[in-house]
């Protein structure tokens, strides 16, 4: 018998360690002919950087990035970096690795006991979890598995996992929350007596960031709370992560839930993943690079020069069609409707932000997935038709290639389910990064039945909220120039759609479902005819602000300072700038707290989301408008054409809806509903900490004090702790307006009576589900009017629109209005 192991480099006295060298090596399946043009560059560009200590690889969905990180990994093995190891962010994406690795023929294994593993024979293939959690066989502080080179796959899908492992919530009814409650309610109740009352009542519209001031204070004794429940299932596998960094974490508090996670992540008390001598990223073309410093301590001068392809040829077809964009009567009943007769002979997809959005689909879905049951699902897709399938909140790292998704429906904004993301999102909305962030997750769910360059797939948009991410400049610029170019395409599309039904569609859908020649080829072009950019994007301030972190680590504050100091000169947005100068007190706070509570007042000032000052902030007084109509026509001078009116109308309108999880988004909503009819606008309670929702002056010294309550769908009548709010914001506004100023009370609640217990001032009025029926009904007549002809830049049309529709002092708290009952 011969031994051919003993043979190296086919007789010769090296081992192959080039990528496409080793391809043609491998004992593979036949459909594995050679590397794409694509996957072939980016072998050859990271294989001349292959020294760097950390990589980023950009590739295009469906590119083929598994082939190119398995051809990595051996190449290092070969070279003599082992154990290597590839990581992906669930035990459905290793499946599918590991099933790749056997086809190609490459060994691999999915234990880390395998001593074919350990010798640097086979590729550990793995989820993320499995590695950073607080009980990791590879070790926790210590290295009990060492690693030399690692893949991280779908690295931003990795993270959303690393971030809920490095994250404790102790939900309403676990003892933990109790005990948390306790030790922190006296201390919120002196800071903020209105929202710890309405933590109390258990109103679900409340999401609290706590101070950190009274988080560091009290840290010691939250550690020891902790250690005592550490037998908690949701404990058990995270407290070790976090329990040196405890003071350095934020604390989010609802009625519901109390989440505790770090500013940045200590990834290093995984020492066999943070010193591994090769890091290899995989991301997705469009990603914010930055999180790779924040959460991995990533290189940043290393992975500012990502690796990827020139051009687009390996992207798949996709046919993009926004239907209220087509026809604003079409409602979600129609769209639920013709999905599910597609449906019937065509398996369709449906990626919703949230479970509450998958209910309203169930009733015609086949499936509903989640991360549970998944795996089963997108199996019953390849294999066949299944039909009408949802998918909750995943939008990157599922591949639906072929037939699997024939029609794929976006059902809304991508949205957070962490409270700490939701505070951390809202101090950082409208960004940059925010903007990005909201883009790359758009284009991660478009791109899930487009696997490869062979795949077309029918794109359905639905939602004010994605209209206006993909039209509006402000986020559209930050698409790929492949997905503009696509987007391009589908405008020129839609020029020719007449959609009086969504049945209209259906022909149109066709040209996709049986690949007509015509639309391949125009598509085709579009794609290959895309600019070529590199597709990096990062904040100059990150590594700062990872700096200041681990400083604060080690006791160094005022080398935190030093470090926060530079990321706020580095950020080029104020309210960036407001955000991390937040962080700033916060490190300021260990050093002396007096400047901490001064440096915070100067952070609201540029950014009046962030946490306000124990002593408060002077409030400034709201000026009645002189010229209504000067003012609103000012306002709606922004947008560039009418049909940009209409797409920013209909976002807020689907603002306005009642959902305990979106309150902040609806007192947005109705302040820019004051700013868009030329009243004076402002938000008290969230810029100052004290005051009502919303305050509107109207005119000739009349105000209108509004507290929004559109998280109450479940209330049978208005509360006495929701009166007794109302009731506390027209005191404030007595003691902040002289006596000459008149303010009517106005709340917007689902109901207009009141309970017995509660007692409302005679002059209160209500906007109830009727009366915002009606609101949003006028505004959006009002939006389309305006729009029409440009009317909106006209201020004589601006009056006559405004008057017409009632928008006006007087005559709107008359019409859109009424009266309580108890």
């Amino acid at each position: 018998m011969i031994n051919f192991d003993l043979f190296k480099g086919g007789g010769g006295d090296g081992t192959i360690i080039e990528p496409r060298k080793i391809f043609t090596t491998l004992t593979r399946n036949p459909k594995f002919k050679r590397p794409s043009d694509e996957q072939a560059e980016v072998l050859d560009g990271w294989f001349g950087r292959r020294g760097e200590h950390d990589l980023t690889i950009k590739m295009n969905t469906g590119s083929g990035k598994t082939l190119v990180g398995l051809l990595a990994l051996k190449s290092s093995l070969n070279e003599g970096f082992r154990p290597a190891v590839y990581i992906t962010p669930d035990k459905y994406l290793t499946s599918q690795v590991l099933a790749e690795a056997a086809a190609l023929g490459i060994s691999t294994t999915d234990s880390e006991n395998d001593m074919a593993f350990m010798r640097g024979d086979s590729i550990l293939v793995t989820n993320i979890r499995k590695i950073v959690n607080g009980r990791s066989v590879f070790g926790v502080k210590e290295k009990k598995i060492p690693l030399e080179v690692v893949v991280i796959d779908d690295a931003h899908a990795c993270l959303q996992s690393i971030e809920e492992q490095f994250t404790i919530e102790a939900k309403s009814d676990s003892q933990l929350y109790k005990d948390l409650w306790n030790l922190f309610s006296e201390s919120l109740r002196q800071y903020n007596a209105i929202e710890h009352s309405r933590l109390l009542s258990g109103d679900p519209a409340v999401l609290c960031e706590l101070p950190y001031w009274i988080w560091k204070d009290r840290s010691a004794d939250v550690a020891s709370l902790l250690i005592k429940n550490r037998g908690l299932d949701d404990l058990q596998f995270k407290l070790d992560l976090l329990i040196d960094v405890i003071d350095l974490c934020q604390c989010a508090v609802t009625a519901k839930r109390i989440e505790i996670a770090p500013r940045c992540i200590p990834i290093d008390v995984i020492p066999s993943l943070s010193a591994a001598r090769r890091k290899i990223f995989m991301t997705a073309t469009l990603a914010n690079d930055g999180i790779l410093v924040t959460h991995f301590r990533a290189d940043a001068s290393a992975i500012s020069k990502p690796i990827k392809p020139r051009g687009a040829g390996d992207m798949g077809v996709r046919m993009i069609i926004t239907p209220q964009e087509l026809n604003r009567d079409i409602k979600f009943d129609d769209l639920k409707a013709f999905c599910a007769e597609v449906a019937k002979s065509r398996n369709v997809v449906v990626i919703v932000p949230s479970t509450n959005q998958a209910n309203q689909w169930k009733d015609v879905a086949a499936a509903v997935l989640n991360k549970d049951n998944i795996h089963d699902g997108v199996e019953k897709l390849k294999a066949g038709h299944l039909g009408l399938a949802v998918l909750i909140n995943k939008y990157d790292g599922v591949d639906l290639p072929g037939t699997a998704c024939e029609m794929l429906v976006l059902d809304g904004v991508p949205s957070y389910s962490s409270l700490i993301a939701r505070v951390n999102a809202a101090a950082l909305e409208g960004t940059t990064s925010s903007n990005i962030e909201l883009v790359q997750r758009i284009e991660q769910g478009m791109g899930r039945g487009v696997r490869s360059s062979e795949d077309r797939c029918v794109v359905l948009l639905w939602g004010s909220g994605l209209s206006k991410a993909i039209n509006f400049h402000e986020t559209a610029k930050f698409f790929t120039e492949i997905t503009k170019a696509q987007l391009k395409v589908a405008r020129q599309l839609a020029k020719q759609i007449i959609l009086n039904r969504m049945a209209d569609l259906g022909p149109i859908l066709n040209y996709s479902f049986v690949g007509d020649a015509d639309w391949i080829r125009i598509s085709k072009e579009a794609i290959v005819q895309a600019p070529d950019t590199n597709y990096f994007y990062m904040e100059e301030y990150v590594g700062g602000q990872r700096a200041a972190f681990d400083f604060a680590r080690i006791r160094q504050y005022n080398r935190s300072v030093e470090a926060m100091q530079v990321a706020i000169n580095a950020a080029p947005e104020d309210r960036v700038k407001g955000y991390l100068k937040q962080l700033l007190a916060e490190y300021y706070n260990y050093i002396d707290r007096v400047e901490s509570q001064k440096i915070l007042l100067s952070a609201v000032a540029l950014n009046n989301r962030v946490i306000k000052p124990m002593a408060g902030i002077e409030y400034k007084r709201l000026s009645t408008p002189d010229n209504q109509f000067f003012d609103a026509q000012k306002f709606m001078a922004r947008f560039p054409d009418g049909n940009d009116l209409v797409l920013w109308m209909n976002a807020l309108l689907d603002d306005l809806e009642w959902d305990p999880l979106a309150t902040k988004r609806f007192e947005a909503a109705v302040h820019s509903i004051g700013q868009f009819v030329g009243f004076a606008a402002q938000r008290p309670e969230i810029e100052t900490g004290k005051g009502p929702d919303n305050l509107w002056g109207v005119g000739a010294h009349r105000y209108f004090v509004i507290e929004c309550k559109s998280g109450a769908t479940i209330a049978e009548y208005i509360s006495k702790a929701d009166c007794n709010q109302l009731l506390g914001s027209v005191s404030w506004f007595g003691q902040n307006y002289p006596p000459a100023n008149s303010a009517l009370p106005i709340m917007i609640h689902p109901k207009f009576k009141f309970g017995v217990e509660a007692s409302p001032a005679n002059d209160f009025r209500i906007i109830d589900a009727v009366k915002l029926l009606e609101l949003r009904d006028a505004l959006k007549s009002l939006g389309i009017n305006l729009s029409t002809g440009n009317k909106y830049r006209s201020r004589d049309d601006v009056a006559g629109a405004l008057n017409a529709a009632d928008m006006i002092p007087g005559r709107f708290e008359g019409r859109f209005t009424r009266p309580f009952t108890r």
